[in-house]
């Protein structure tokens, strides 16, 4: 039996143990139904104490030469696939005893009740979760590049060791699961479903943690926010079963934090308790997005919201003269102090104030760090949770249909951002492209591992989005000069009207001459 059934039962079985305490006739029932149980389990205990074992001999190894492959559990090294936590003390069984005095029912009610995972636990399982979205993520992103035929060199990992060894054993197990039908391509996107949804039960702790963290919180922001974690953890643990993992210890806790939370405060939650009504792990888009909306509602401090109206004023004053270079030095400084002063990059409201006006961002190699920030937050929130018609937008222009004359049939090099499945998609069939090689980075990554998919020969160009990588990777056109390849330096989003307009303004000349000496 599985680690989460048993914890079912032992939920159900302690609230019966609860409501006995003041009934003789459950009690007594209880007690019918305990006997029954110790008796049975005494005599298949029985049975296998004098059952034979299968003697080892029997057992044929294969001889050199063969191999054979039985397809069943995952090995044991594939069942490890979760970070180190100490094991939890098993509970004392009470069932068939002799009931309690009231007093004592209280005081072992009382007890039972305590969540397993306490408040002071909180941050380290959102901690834990983000990482473990990130190594997720990370894994998805290596066998994309693995598929593609890019370079991916495991030394140069965007995570830590600890995660990147985690994510590796995430892997073998979706493989593992894949091994049964060898003529099915794996689905990639089962892997970015689990970081979505260790993601999503990151920003829901992180909601409910703002509540411990002010002392501000109440009874309503808890009925709403405890269902969105009783969702996130349940989709989580949909995802693990998906690509054939094991139980995941945070998503353990999670359970557990939230079950005990909900009986403390009185809190119904009315779904995604039980493991018969599980959350779908591919509407972890959605998810995020409610849970964001629900922090928008969150009281702010009226220092933060001095600050939102400095920002709303100075992107009005973008907007009026045009964006000179001192407009957008202020609302860089703006940005700026609000990270330092503790808003988090990943405000709702200052990203609201900010999307409208990334397109016309000026080309600026030393943007400030928490600028930089808050543009990777946008970067991410776009990646996961605009619908394909924004990426889209208005349809191809003139300027489209020249790039794709030059282009047809090409690939193209993009380092930088979060890789978009819909932008992707969009970009390679309005350009006419073989293939659209979506590099992701992270801050003070190694370049190395960039040139080997420069070098191509079907590459036309490379497309570096410079508003989200950092000043370092500027080093590609190193690369790009060494084999002749045009670098485009991306400053807008990835409309196929904007692209191919950079395209032309900074290398449409060697395009023709490449076009016409092929």
């Amino acid at each position: 039996m599985s680690d989460w059934l048993m914890k079912v039962i032992r939920a159900e079985a302690e609230r019966l143990m609860e409501l006995a305490a003041e009934d003789a006739d459950l009690r007594a029932d209880l007690r019918d139904l305990a006997e029954e149980i110790l008796a049975a389990t005494e005599s298949l205990q029985t049975r296998a104490d004098v059952a034979p074992l299968e003697p080892a001999s029997r057992v044929k190894p294969a001889s050199s030469g063969e191999h054979s492959v039985t397809l069943g559990p995952p090995p044991p090294h594939l069942i490890q696939s979760d970070l180190a936590l100490a094991p939890e003390p098993l509970r004392e069984l009470t069932l068939g005893r002799s009931s309690p005095s009231q007093s004592e029912s209280r005081s072992v009610s009382a007890t039972r009740t305590a969540p397993q995972t306490s408040d002071d636990d909180f941050s380290q399982i959102e901690g834990r979760c983000r990482l473990k979205a990130e190594g997720a993520r990370w894994a998805a992103e290596r066998q994309r590049r693995i598929r593609e035929g890019t370079s991916f060199e495991v030394e140069n990992a965007p995570v830590g060791q600890e995660i990147e060894q985690w994510a590796s054993r995430l892997t073998d197990c979706f493989y593992w699961m894949n091994a049964s039908d060898a003529s099915a391509t794996p689905d990639i996107s089962l892997l970015d479903h689990v970081g979505g949804c260790f993601e999503a039960v990151a920003e829901s702790f992180s909601l409910v943690r703002h509540r411990f963290d002010n002392k501000r919180g109440n009874q309503k922001v808890l009925e709403r926010a405890l269902p969105l974690i009783a969702e996130a953890q349940s989709a989580l643990r949909a995802a693990f079963q998906r690509i054939g993992g094991p139980d995941d210890s945070d998503q353990l806790q999670a359970f557990e934090w939230l079950k005990a939370t909900a009986a403390r405060h009185h809190v119904y939650i009315k779904r995604f308790m039980r493991a018969d009504d599980m959350a779908d792990p591919s509407r972890w888009s959605d998810l995020l997005a409610r849970i964001d909306a629900l922090g928008a509602h969150d009281q702010e401090s009226q220092q933060q919201r001095a600050q939102l109206n400095r920002l709303r004023d100075e992107l009005k004053l973008v907007r009026e003269s045009s964006g000179t270079s001192e407009n957008w030095r202020s609302v860089f400084q703006a940005v700026e102090e609000m990270v330092i002063e503790g808003m988090p990059p990943s405000n709702r409201e200052m990203r609201e104030l900010l999307l409208p006006f990334l397109d016309d961002l000026p080309d600026v190699d030393d943007l400030p760090p928490g600028f930089r920030l808050v543009l990777r937050e946008i970067d991410r929130f776009s990646a996961t949770r605009l619908p394909p018609a924004a990426v889209t937008g208005q349809g191809p222009n003139p300027g489209v249909k020249e790039a794709a004359r030059l282009l047809a049939n090409r690939s193209i090099v993009l380092i930088g951002g979060v890789r978009r499945t819909d932008a992707q998609k969009v970009l390679k069939t309005a350009l006419g492209l073989n293939e659209l090689i979506w590099i992701e980075t992270k801050e003070h990554q190694s370049i190395r591992a960039f040139e080997s998919s420069i070098a191509r020969a079907d590459v036309a160009l490379v497309l570096l989005a410079i508003r989200w990588s950092s000043h370092a990777f500027g080093e590609v056109k190193q690369f790009c000069d060494r084999h002749a390849k045009p670098l485009v330096r991306l400053p807008g989003g990835y409309n196929p009207n904007q692209v191919a307009a950079q395209i032309l303004s900074q290398c449409s000349d060697q395009l023709r001459e490449q076009a016409g000496s092929a």
